[in-house]
């Protein structure tokens, strides 16, 4: 087989194995591994380095820059607030889309609040000017930061009960993430 012929077959099996069902159910199934050394995850925070995204809720702080320092995994839905509120499941509030990378200082000033009660401060934050988590001042730094970090624009307003529908955004949101990655290599 000559180099064309090779390259046309190697572009086939790539659409066959990496098709739409591979990147819309394939991929998200894949991320609810409870393990951050999945390659799924794995992959993630690659495209997150690859892009050069902030972490969450912090401009100039980027992902690379946290996992070069041992920077905290954190729990978007904070793990002692789900236990509080009768998710006990380990597999369930380990997922690894429940997982973002954080700066210590912010980890400790999201503490254990809902999500809906930290972006809440968040958002007062970009009302205000007046920092109190992190260093992002203004709503459209934090919708970007949002989506530099794969998290559904709808966590402004969960709590506990919606846990399992923003693990369904979020898987979905990183696969596209991955995706997007992929093709742009």
């Amino acid at each position: 087989m000559n180099e064309k012929g090779f390259a046309i077959y190697a572009k086939e099996i790539e659409e066959s194995v990496l098709s739409d069902t591979f990147w819309n159910v394939t991929l998200p199934q894949n991320l609810e591994s409870s393990s951050i050394n999945s390659p799924a995850f794995s992959t993630f925070i690659a495209a997150q380095i690859n892009r050069n995204s902030d972490s969450l809720f912090q401009s100039g702080t980027t992902v690379a820059d946290l996992v070069e320092i041992a920077g905290d995994i954190h729990h978007i839905f904070p793990k002692a607030y789900l236990k509080k509120n009768g998710i006990n499941n380990r597999a369930k509030y380990n997922q690894v889309a429940n997982y973002t990378y954080l700066d210590t200082h912010v980890n400790k000033a999201v503490g254990d609040k809902a999500p809906k009660e930290y972006f809440a401060i968040m958002c007062n934050q970009c009302d205000t000017h007046e920092v109190s988590i992190g260093n992002i001042k203004d709503i459209g730094e934090l919708k970007d930061n949002l989506k530099d970090n794969a998290i559904p624009e709808s966590v402004f307003t969960m709590e506990y009960g919606d846990f399992e529908e923003f693990l369904l955004q979020r898987r979905k949101l990183m696969a596209k993430f991955i995706e997007n990655y992929y093709k742009g290599l």
